[in-house]
């Protein structure tokens, strides 16, 4: 695993893609990002996650761009949208 300060991630952010990776604040040594593969995020989903916990868990309470619900008076994007 490799782990890299905010700039460093944001200038090599296409060569990150294949690995696995934990953007940490260099001054508050906090961490602020994991970068996995997608292999590997399919792979943690597949092994945590029930369809009882899509159906009750967090994901049903996101409201966002997955949100059925969700309005956007963006012209532009509603008719990409139609």
């Amino acid at each position: 695993m490799l782990e890299l300060g905010i700039s460093q991630a944001q200038s090599q952010f296409t060569k990150l893609l294949n690995k696995t990776v934990i953007v940490v604040d260099k001054k508050s040594h906090k961490k602020k990002a994991v970068i996995i593969p997608y292999d590997e995020y399919l792979q943690i989903v597949k092994k945590n996650i029930s369809q009882d916990k899509i159906q009750n868990g967090v994901f049903n309470q996101f409201a966002g761009i997955l949100d059925n619900n969700m309005q956007i008076d963006d012209e532009k994007y509603n008719r990409i949208l139609s």
